[in-house]
Formats: C-alpha cells, structure tokens, sequence
C-alpha cells in the first residue's frame, strides 16, 4: 500500500494506465502509433474496427497523456508520447530493482 500522498497519485496513474492498456485494441493503437504517426482514419483502415472507434480510443489515449495528436492542415496526425509512458516505466524499474 503506498505510504504518502505522492506514492499514491503515482499508483493511482500506474494503475490508470495499466488499465488502459489492458484493452488488446489499444496496445495495437500505441504499437502501430510507435511505428509510425498517423490519423485516426489511417488506423480504422487497418484495423477491423470503425474509425469511430478508433477516435473514441485515441481519446482516452490522450486523456492519460500516452499519445498526442498535431494538426496537420484538417488532420490530427496522432504520435505515441513517450513522457507519458514515464510513470509506468519508472514503477516497472523500482519494481524489479526491489
């Protein structure tokens, strides 16, 4: 059980983000998103869900800060947000340090 206010915020986004990712569609998202940016229409093409979907994914994705997305004229053009990622890696590393 985490001891202070901090350890338990930082939990608390481990946790959130663990969660996401607990969602086999968006480990693909953020797997092909690492390959290489792109739109949310780009994604839809090659994956076996609706563009639809794959914007309300995205959505969480950048909510917890794990991708970000740049206008490029009318396009979002999403990108994986590797500073996003920090909390867990930084929980994996004390983790198996310990």
């Amino acid at each position: 059980m985490p001891k202070s206010r901090a350890t338990a915020a930082e939990f608390r986004r481990v946790l959130k983000v663990l969660n996401l990712l607990g969602h086999s569609l968006r480990v693909v998202i953020v797997q092909r998103l690492a390959r290489n940016p792109g739109t949310a229409g780009e994604l839809a093409r090659e994956l076996p869900v609706t563009r639809t979907a794959v914007v309300q994914h995205l959505k969480r994705l950048e909510e917890a800060e794990l991708v970000h997305a740049t206008l490029d004229g009318k396009r979002r053009v999403y990108r994986v947000n590797r500073r996003g990622f920090g909390v867990l890696t930084e929980w994996i590393a004390r983790v198996t340090r310990d």
